[in-house]
């Protein structure tokens, strides 16, 4: 088996995976804050990510004594532990694409090299914040979260930096293919600059993650046509 078709079978595997798990994580994690979430984001799950104030995760899991805070608390445990197996199919992706990309003399040298390492950088980010995270949704004392709270933020900066600069470094080569497939190369700049603008305005990194969806499924998409 060639390299490039090693890759696209990479691609079509952990591509899948993404999607599968992403449908099953959709319907577990909560849809809505118990009270309210981070300000500026949509999602609970990202919000909770971001979280840097004790304020915050009781907003979106509910305060000691709300009634709705079991329920919020369950639904965000049961899709970080699904989480466990995402953080492997994503990183699988870029590690697909960035073969692909090599097998075809698009991505060499030291930039090959650092977007072969950035997966692995963004699988050990989501895991450390999916400890954290995990822990701290059963804490409920707000003297408790601080040292968490700290990690947290640090580990999914880290995780999401990670991402933004893998899809930054296979964006242009990505956009020089001829087939459909450069659109999501134009995607996956496009997210990439959103993403590092999450230094000014940290919700960026909610519209970043909508516009990686889409390059991941235009991925998936164009492996299974290749």
């Amino acid at each position: 088996m060639s390299d490039e078709r090693r890759a696209i079978l990479l691609l079509r595997v952990s591509g899948a995976a993404v999607l599968a798990l992403s449908v099953v994580m959709l319907a577990i994690f909560p849809a809505a804050p118990v009270e309210r979430n981070v300000p500026g984001f949509m999602s609970p799950v990202v919000g909770f990510e971001l979280a840097s104030t004790p304020e915050h995760v009781f907003g979106i899991l509910g305060a000691k004594d709300d009634p709705a805070r079991v329920a919020a608390v369950a639904g965000m445990n049961r899709g970080n532990r699904v989480d466990f197996l995402f953080m492997i199919a994503y990183p699988a992706l870029y590690v697909g694409v960035v073969l692909l990309l090599r097998a075809r003399g698009r991505l060499a040298g030291g930039i090959g090299r650092m977007a072969l390492l950035l997966p692995g950088v963004m699988w050990l980010g989501d895991l450390l914040e999916n400890r954290e995270l995990l822990a701290l949704a059963g804490a409920t004392d707000p003297a408790a979260l601080a040292n968490g709270l700290a990690r947290l933020r640090s580990f999914t900066i880290v995780k999401w930096y990670a991402i933004f600069a893998a899809s930054a470094l296979v964006a242009y080569p990505i956009w020089r293919e001829s087939s459909r497939w450069r659109w999501a190369g134009a995607l996956f700049g496009l997210a990439a600059a959103v993403g590092f603008a999450s230094v000014i305005a940290l919700p960026a990194i909610e519209l970043a993650a909508y516009l990686l969806s889409l390059a991941w499924l235009g991925t998936w998409v164009y492996s299974l046509r290749a």
